[in-house]
């Protein structure tokens, strides 16, 4: 059976790994009986210390933790996500294009360079529309 490592249980972990160890060494079956003991496979027990082992060899004070507190998809704020206010003016300038072309596909897209406009501040909102179009 497997389970999720919390913090707490990766330092009970690591603790036991160190009072079963000799000079940074365990004995030969040591990380399956402690993966056992505590319920896990032999590869997170294995994960636990070769972590805590490379911090000790670091001279930094061992402390493991879980690590899947920063799996997963990452949030952002919601000030640093541009609106999408760009789909309408795309939609704008390819409907101009089509009625350019009489309404055919052989219409070619324009680019708009809408990064270099939004950055500058100078993005339109519509775009404007001949009348013989």
């Amino acid at each position: 059976m497997t389970k999720q490592i919390t913090d707490d249980l990766a330092q009970a972990l690591w603790e036991t790994l160190l009072l079963h160890s000799t000079k940074g060494r365990l004995r030969y079956g040591d990380i399956t009986a402690i993966a056992c003991e505590f319920g896990l496979t032999t590869k997170a027990v294995t994960r636990v210390w070769k972590k805590g082992i490379r911090s000790m060899g670091d001279r930094v004070a061992a402390v493991v933790k879980a690590g899947w507190s920063r799996r997963g998809r990452k949030k952002s704020l919601q000030s640093q996500t541009r609106p999408r206010t760009t789909e309408d003016l795309i939609e704008e300038s390819v409907m101009l294009e089509i009625m350019k072309c009489g309404g055919s596909n052989t219409y070619k897209i324009p680019h708009q360079h809408k990064d270099k406009l939004r950055n500058a501040g100078k993005l339109p909102t519509t775009l404007p529309c001949d009348v013989q179009a």
